[in-house]
């Protein structure tokens, strides 16, 4: 990134001439503002014609399927006609079979009453009422009979014949114009035909809905047994519009709002349906005319929902959003481009005064600095570099740098520079170990070589930082020279530690053979003192065989890596108690909830043998309990081992931790001193901390112990 320059005057004393941004570059800002705010405007004009095309869609896809719906309802009346002319005289049984067999709420739904009226004389209704009262409805007659007219409808069949359904029982549909003209067109056109806005006669005062009416004509038959031109009733359907509107719209629709009004108007008096008055100033609005049954229909469609994509909706942000990025970008390039060329004419002068400038700081600095040119010559040293290589200045410069490398190198430089020359960058060769610089004398000299390639008016140039760090490297051969003398010695340990372990124990093997074998040759002639100092023999040679296995276990607590298993720390205390336990009176609580640790189990084995067996050797009563628990504080769990025995006073308390020591004596308690030391020892291996709680009667260990150990805690 160039940055701009203050306007002072160079080294050179000449005046720095003030920048200016060129007219040009306001000359293309100005076109690109206008090419911008036009592509905006397109993208936002297009993004809206896609969203008024998708309500479009939608809305013809609702169109569709309330036509589809209604074909579906015509099917059903062209059954029911079927029905009539496969019989001479169809029963109201016959009728309410082939209705139940419909399955009308399953297959048809939305309709309210699904039925057959017949056209009657005026002189034939007293006859066709007896009829039907014969057959158990006493109550039917054809009605409204005023004004009296010389053709009838009434209703014979109608499902299901429920409640509401059969308060249009023997209705006389003929009686009402817009049914009347409905019935007129059916049978004029010989095909389906639906009335306009009605309310049924089945409405009550609750509820009440627009309905249509949808009929079928059914002919009589001729002579030759062909229909006639004469109808003898009509099939047909009813509908409450509510019901088999949302019927049909269920959760498809969910972003349009419908109306449906008669005819085509869509004035408030023609208004069959609505699933939402407030219609006006939506987003989208249409008006699609249905034709149904010779009849028209005006769906007004509206939605306040986008119908414009999340990602569309993006890309109207984006389209301004990038432009105006794309609008500083530009300016940004135009105005630094302009910037760049102004400073051409001062970067010249600029660059001889920095050139001095760091030149001085280089022989300032305390690491060896050499500056290499492309042809792998020096042309600058500091003052440490002639320390460094013991040459001197005059030796040095003008001279290749390989002058300063050990002669089997040499060769292979000048292709190194090459390379790294043609991809340079900042670049630090510490990571070598084998770095060696040439000293005038014929000594060599270890180095660390930093690289950062630099440019120049004249060029580019590499410049090298040199340190000495033969003493750093002397060290760490120092170390490495220790750790590995300590590992020897550390294995050594364990090695002398075993030896001596199992040598001591052979005499003490002996002795104890002898001491068994004096037992029984003097086990009927020996006096009691005898039989004393025998039995002190033999426990005085198991004092040292224990004393010999803990010093064993000592030496290698914390320098074998333990198996990490899965351990049950509840199941392992009582499996210790049950170990250890010699007094059959000793009760063991476990009080909080174990934890299930991936843990050394082995030395955390020994710490709750140790502890829980102490509790039990130096209670001072043969009854006794011994408490343990644990919790979880942070990465580390603690757990503790309390006991109601006599307690042991502070000033013993960190003593009890020394190797070798008890608090009574070896003859009334037996041990070797050292389970607490090897507990301690085994504690703090692992990063944990043991410490004593005591005051008066009673003891509590507490110990603290990793939650994860080695790999495990990396995770």
């Amino acid at each position: 990134m160039v940055r701009e320059l203050p306007n002072e005057a160079p080294a050179t004393g000449v005046a720095t001439p003030e920048f200016k941004l060129p007219s040009s570059v306001w000359l293309i800002m100005v076109f690109a503002l206008i090419f911008t705010t036009l592509g905006a405007y397109l993208a936002n004009h297009y993004i809206n014609e896609r969203g008024k095309e998708r309500f479009q869609f939608q809305s013809l896809q609702l169109r569709d399927a309330i036509l589809e719906r209604m074909r579906t309802y015509e099917l059903l009346l062209r059954g029911g006609i079927g029905l009539f002319m496969s019989s001479d005289d169809v029963s109201r049984k016959e009728w309410h079979d082939y209705v139940a067999n419909s399955h009308l709420e399953e297959f048809y739904p939305g309709i309210q009453a699904f039925g057959y009226s017949i056209i009657l004389k005026a002189n034939q209704i007293a006859a066709h009422e007896a009829k039907v009262q014969a057959e158990g409805f006493i109550d039917y007659h054809v009605h409204p009979l005023d004004p009296v007219r010389e053709t009838y409808q009434s209703i014979l069949y109608l499902e299901p014949f429920d409640w509401r359904n059969q308060r249009a029982f023997g209705y006389d549909m003929y009686s009402e114009p817009v049914r009347r003209l409905a019935i007129d067109r059916a049978i004029a056109t010989r095909q389906v035909s639906i009335s306009g806005k009605i309310t049924l006669v089945q409405e009550t005062a609750r509820d009440v809905q627009a309905g249509f009416l949808m009929y079928l004509p059914l002919f009589k038959d001729d002579d030759s047994g062909q229909a006639s031109d004469e109808a003898r009733g009509v099939v047909y359907a009813a509908f409450r519009v509510n019901n088999l509107i949302e019927n049909i719209l269920g959760d498809k629709f969910p972003k349009i709002t419908l109306s449906i009004f008669d005819g085509d108007g869509i004035s408030p008096p023609q208004l069959m349906f609505s699933n939402n008055n407030a219609v006006a100033n939506s987003r989208y609005t249409t008006v699609i005319p249905v034709n149904i049954g010779g009849h028209i229909w005006s769906m007004a469609m509206s939605s306040d929902a986008n119908f414009v994509s999340d990602a569309e909706s993006l890309q109207r942000i984006l389209v301004p959003v990038f432009g105006v990025m794309f609008l500083l970008i530009l300016y940004y390039f135009l105005h630094h481009g302009a910037l760049g060329r102004h400073k051409e004419q001062l970067f010249s002068q600029r660059m001889l005064a920095n050139e001095e400038r760091f030149r001085l700081v280089i022989e300032a600095s305390p690491s060896a600095l050499v500056m290499i040119n492309a042809q792998g010559v020096m042309t600058l040293v500091n003052a440490h570099a002639e320390q460094l290589f013991k040459y001197s200045r005059d030796e040095m410069l003008g001279k290749s740098v390989s002058m300063l490398l050990p002669s089997g190198l040499r060769e292979q430089h000048g292709q190194h520079i090459a390379q790294y020359l043609r991809r340079p960058d900042a670049k630090a060769m510490s990571q070598r170990t084998d770095l060696k610089g040439m000293c005038s004398d014929g000594s060599f000299v270890e180095i660390e070589v930093g690289l950062t390639p630099i440019m120049f008016s004249d060029g580019q140039a590499v410049l090298a930082t040199i340190n000495d760090v033969s003493e750093r490297k002397q060290a760490e051969r120092e170390r490495e020279r220790y750790t590995s003398e300590l590992e020897r010695i550390n294995g050594e340990l364990d090695s002398f530690a075993y030896i001596a372990s199992h040598d001591l124990k052979s005499p003490l093997r002996g002795i104890e053979q002898l001491s068994d074998w004096l037992t029984e040759d003097l086990a009927d002639h020996g006096s009691e003192t005898v039989h004393k100092y025998l039995g002190l023999i033999r426990n005085r040679v198991q004092r040292m065989v224990n004393l010999l296995d803990g010093l064993l276990a000592f030496s290698r607590v914390g320098r074998i890596d333990a198996e990490l298993v899965e351990t049950d720390t509840a199941q392992l205390v009582k499996d210790v108690f049950a170990l250890v336990n010699t007094k059959p009176a000793f009760e063991l609580y476990i009080e909080t909830d174990m934890p299930l640790l991936v843990t050394a189990k082995v030395p955390l084995e020994l710490v709750f043998r140790n502890l829980i067996n102490n509790a039990i050797k130096h209670h001072d009563q043969s009854l006794g309990v011994i408490r343990v628990g644990s919790e979880l504080q942070g990465t580390q769990w603690l757990f503790y081992v309390a006991d109601d025995g006599p307690g042991i006073p502070e000033r013993f308390q960190q003593k009890v931790f020394d190797i070798f020591q008890t608090l009574r004596p070896r003859d009334e308690v037996e041990g070797s001193g050292m389970g607490l030391s090897l507990v301690r020892k085994s504690v703090e291996s692992l990063g944990g901390k043991i410490w004593i709680e005591s005051e008066g009667r009673g003891c509590c260990f507490k110990f603290t112990w990793p939650e994860k150990i080695g790999r495990d805690a990396d995770g």
